[in-house]
């Protein structure tokens, strides 16, 4: 008896090793899941950030309720997103300024020269899925294509924003 009790822990090992070697390892991956909820990729790199500070505030010149969103990684600036203060599906663009559009730029944190650290929107999309000023609830997704003054661009894919308490 005791000979066929182990017997059966030695398979159980084995078929638990060999189930186990053969499942996907999602470690090494090139794509990984981000740890927090607000993260973008920068050319294919994951960028989570460390900080998002959110401003909401009547704009004047676009002529309604604007949601301002500035994202930090290693206490440098380096998302600058500006959209109307609603839900809805926004293009990414800088040159009108409006509330049917959205700017967002993405910032070098190693450029010191401002006309080329800051690329902003030529293309993309702000979807503003969740807005909620009262209870301070903002979920988004974005992703566009970023140039500056030398004609350089970065693309900024898989963008993510879940905000509370802003």
């Amino acid at each position: 008896m005791k000979t066929l009790i182990r017997i059966a822990q030695s398979t159980l090992l084995i078929a638990t090793l060999f189930l186990a070697s053969c499942s996907k390892d999602s470690s090494s991956s090139s794509n990984p899941t981000p740890s927090g909820s607000n993260y973008f990729k920068l050319d294919g790199t994951l960028v989570t950030l460390d900080e998002v500070n959110v401003t909401v505030y009547d704009n004047a010149i676009a002529g309604g309720r604007y949601i301002d969103v500035y994202g930090l990684k290693g206490g440098e600036q380096v998302l600058e997103l500006h959209m109307p203060a609603a839900v809805g599906n926004y293009p990414a663009q800088h040159t009108s300024f409006s509330m049917t559009s959205s700017w967002l730029t993405y910032q070098n944190p190693t450029e010191s020269n401002f006309e080329l650290a800051d690329f902003h929107s030529n293309s993309g999309t702000m979807n503003v899925a969740t807005f909620n000023e009262a209870d301070q609830k903002l979920v988004a997704t974005f992703s566009f294509v970023g140039g500056n003054s030398a004609s350089a661009t970065h693309n900024i894919t898989e963008g993510h924003l879940n905000l509370t308490a802003f």
